[in-house]
């Protein structure tokens, strides 16, 4: 139809699902023939900007994922404890890392350190990481939630918690629930991988080893044992630049580059506060 009616055509590309040897194809064949016609592509990160440019010597754009502002307006001052207490959320999936997860939270326990864990999420890899957890005796210090909780259930998670950990095996296009958990003032821990380490190195965090359950296992200790006080101010002020209505403006000024259309007025964003603190957002950056 966009054809016909010469429009403009937008394609968008997410995390595949296949791996391995079925990707590769996928991608040489397909996906890498396709780039190479748009006139202008939008990176979540610099680590796959500089891979896909590879492919494509066109124009491109770096413009991360964001938060909502509600996320920001007093979650970092609401936090229950900064206990020993665990966070995974995502979907329950083999590139997701939970096993070394699960590995490194035995031997925290083992080592004498009462942490637990809360995953919430669900996913094909559900069995295997009930199995691991009945067969490692771990069921009084992990508990499992589905992905069907209410934002309020959510809230309260993060509240509890003391550290937020993505444990992945393979890259991620960016790894919003670091921004997320960051938004409410949890440290995180996360793979060394592309994606992810970009928002990790942004966020103060720590960066481990993929697939290595005692690297994962000593940055958890030593990310617990480093934030036993309230992350600091700057953190949150920093987390602005996320906020959904930004990243949305600069997607809007890519598209109306393209079409030659000129500056519109900008969508606003919303106020953000902090606590008694506020930080009023006039312009967009």
């Amino acid at each position: 139809v966009y054809m016909m009616n010469a429009f403009p055509g937008l394609s968008s590309y997410y995390h595949s699902p296949m791996s391995g040897f079925v990707d590769t194809l996928y991608k040489k064949f397909n996906l890498y023939r396709k780039i190479r016609d748009v006139d202008l592509m939008i990176f979540h990160t610099n680590d796959f900007a500089e891979y896909f440019t590879s492919y494509f010597d066109g124009h491109f754009r770096v413009i991360p994922c964001g938060i909502d502002a509600g996320e920001l307006n007093g979650h970092s001052r609401d936090r229950e404890s900064f206990s020993d207490r665990i966070l995974f959320v995502g979907q329950l999936r083999r590139y997701k890392g939970l096993p070394y997860l699960i590995a490194a939270i035995k031997q925290l326990r083992d080592s004498g350190r009462n942490v637990v864990l809360e995953i919430v999420g669900e996913g094909p890899d559900h069995k295997r990481v009930v199995d691991m957890i009945s067969r490692l005796k771990l069921q009084d210090a992990i508990s499992l939630r589905g992905d069907e909780v209410s934002r309020e259930e959510l809230d309260l998670a993060y509240r509890r918690s003391g550290l937020f950990v993505l444990p992945s095996v393979e890259g991620e296009s960016f790894g919003i629930v670091l921004l997320e958990a960051a938004a409410r003032g949890l440290p995180v821990v996360a793979s060394d991988l592309p994606g992810v380490r970009e928002v990790v190195e942004y966020l103060g965090g720590a960066l481990v080893q993929p697939g290595n359950s005692t690297s994962l296992a000593n940055a958890i200790a030593k990310s617990l044992d480093n934030h036993r006080m309230p992350p600091p101010k700057t953190t949150h002020a920093d987390l602005t630049k996320f906020v959904w209505e930004k990243i949305a403006n600069r997607h809007l000024d890519c598209y109306r580059e393209l079409l030659g259309l000129a500056p519109e007025p900008t969508l606003s964003v919303p106020e953000i506060s902090e606590g008694a603190d506020e930080v009023n957002i006039e312009a967009v950056a």
